[in-house]
């Protein structure tokens, strides 16, 4: 049996593998692939501890779990004039 081809991955779906983990800059997780001490790709990420953390948009920023959590609580406010950015 031939195996059915999955769907697309569109543009944007691609260029987020290469794209800042978390977009907040004052993040520790604010590194792209390639950068030091960055092995990979993807949705998670695994910190010096050990500790392994998602990430998810909030509104139309890529944002690391920590932060996004932050965020839902009101710590840390989104900036519109830069929405690649989050400001404590």
């Amino acid at each position: 049996m031939k195996r059915k081809p999955g769907p697309c991955m569109t543009e944007e779906m691609l260029s987020e593998y290469d794209s800042i983990f978390c977009a907040n800059t004052g993040c520790v997780l604010h590194v792209r692939p390639g950068d030091e001490n960055v092995h990979g790709t993807g949705n998670w990420a695994q910190l010096a501890d050990g500790i392994v953390v998602g990430r998810r948009r909030v509104d139309t920023i890529m944002l690391c779990d920590r932060c996004a959590v932050r965020v839902m609580n009101g710590e840390v406010t989104l900036s519109r004039r830069n929405a690649g950015s989050a400001a404590a």
